[in-house]
């Protein structure tokens, strides 16, 4: 298996509008090779195609960084797999899609070129060789995540992809943001895409990434590696509905501020008690300095509180369980070990209740918890035994023997007993 950077053209559409609805590719054979379901359905999992992914005017011949004067929309949203789409055109069920923003500057080149052009995905992916669908050739086993991803707006139309839907015209969207009073994107709306921004910048293996806040010039957020972490500032610029970091992070730290509660200070001022020490205002209580930190990190503390909170829900949890089936083994084993005890002296024809609860209350367990039916066994034949040499077993109790005699309880047959119910098997048995 190899991996190498594949394209799959599609058709385009129609795209008149600022917002549509791009069908990335569908299953079957492309140019570059077989799509599976599968596949397309794990691509949507694994964010191949993530909202903020660029559309160029042709592909990039030089390694996938594009150009800003070929930049003509990107992804609103992340591709999603719906695999109970039919294509009218073939037939053919399932697709990768996702809606999109044309930005102003080529809608109306798009528009004009509606006709005679197609859209295209360029994406990292691993291929082998070998059939599907009765023809042999490269098969896409897998599409990676990778920043230079796109789908880009090309001349040759191919494996399922188009601009399926016209969602909104920008006339109708300027129409309505006016009617409601809305002359720009909303606070949450530029915090999702400068969140989608910095994870692009810098999430990869083993490193995570997160907004803590943003002004109207630089974006504040914070990194975790293996190593440590840290907090950085950038510049960002919004294009559409893709934010974008300036790309000179500078490392930066919260600041602690101190201010007195009320107006305590102007009163220490005019105060004319000298005997009052200073900074205390005679017959008040001295002012108390507040800590004052900015709303990012406040913002931090919290979501850290929060994890630490969930992690001793969690660890409060396990003890409980744990105790609960400690209890519930013990319980077990007393019955079980109590039950041992009393069918082996019973099979020895004792009759001795405080001997059977000594017996059945310090019984030996393994080192899994469970009752040791062996050791068990060994100590009550020692008991059985001391009892029938207590009651005259073994002593000369008059001539011969009879069959009684012979056929009278031993503490082995006990022994026997124990292990016989435990279901113990002697090796080499």
């Amino acid at each position: 298996m190899s991996t190498v950077q594949v394209t799959e053209a599609s058709k385009a559409g129609a795209p008149t509008g600022a917002r549509t609805e791009i069908t990335l590719v569908t299953p079957g054979w492309g140019s570059s090779g077989y799509y599976s379901p599968e596949v397309l359905e794990q691509a949507a999992a694994d964010l191949v195609f993530p909202a903020g992914t660029q559309m160029h005017i042709d592909h990039d011949k030089g390694g996938g960084v594009g150009s800003v004067s070929t930049l003509a929309a990107a992804l609103e949203v992340d591709a999603r797999w719906e695999p109970d789409w039919v294509d009218p055109d073939t037939g053919v069920k399932g697709r990768l899609v996702a809606e999109n923003k044309v930005f102003s500057h080529k809608r109306e080149m798009l528009k004009e070129l509606k006709d005679v052009i197609g859209t295209s995905i360029a994406a990292a992916a691993e291929i082998s060789m070998g059939e599907a669908e009765g023809r042999q050739g490269a098969i896409i086993e897998r599409l990676l995540p990778a920043k230079t991803n796109r789908v880009d707006y090309v001349t040759v139309a191919g494996r399922g992809g188009r601009i399926s839907e016209v969602l909104e015209s920008g006339q109708g969207i300027v129409d309505r943001a006016v009617e409601a009073g809305v002359t720009e994107a909303t606070a949450g709306e530029t915090r999702d895409w400068l969140r989608a921004a910095v994870r692009a910048a810098h999430e990869g293996s083993g490193t995570y990434a997160w907004l803590i806040d943003y002004d109207d010039t630089s974006a504040y957020y914070e990194v975790e590696t293996p190593t440590g972490t840290a907090i950085y500032q950038d510049t960002y610029t919004v294009e559409g509905v893709v934010a974008a970091l300036g790309g000179t992070p500078v490392e930066v730290r919260p600041v602690t501020t101190y201010q007195p509660v009320g107006n305590s200070t102007a009163e220490a001022a005019t105060t004319s008690s000298p005997s009052a020490p200073a900074g205390v205002i005679e017959g008040k209580e001295p002012p108390v300095a507040t800590i004052q930190i900015e709303e990012s990190v406040h913002a931090d503390l919290v979501e850290k509180s929060s994890r630490a909170t969930a992690l001793e829900a969690d660890v409060t949890a396990a003890n409980t369980r744990a105790t609960t089936a400690e209890a519930a083994l013990k319980e077990s084993n007393d019955s079980a070990a109590a039950a041992l005890v009393n069918a082996a002296l019973e099979a020895a024809g004792i009759t001795a209740p405080k001997t059977a609860a000594r017996l059945a209350e310090g019984y030996p367990v393994k080192e899994n918890g469970a009752v040791d039916a062996v050791a068990l066994a060994e100590s009550v034949a020692e008991s059985i035994a001391e009892l029938q040499a207590a009651s005259g077993a073994g002593s000369v109790r008059g001539v011969g023997h009879t069959a009684e005699d012979a056929a009278a309880p031993t503490a082995q047959s006990a022994r026997e007993e124990i292990l016989k119910l435990s279901g113990y098997t002697p090796k080499g048995a």
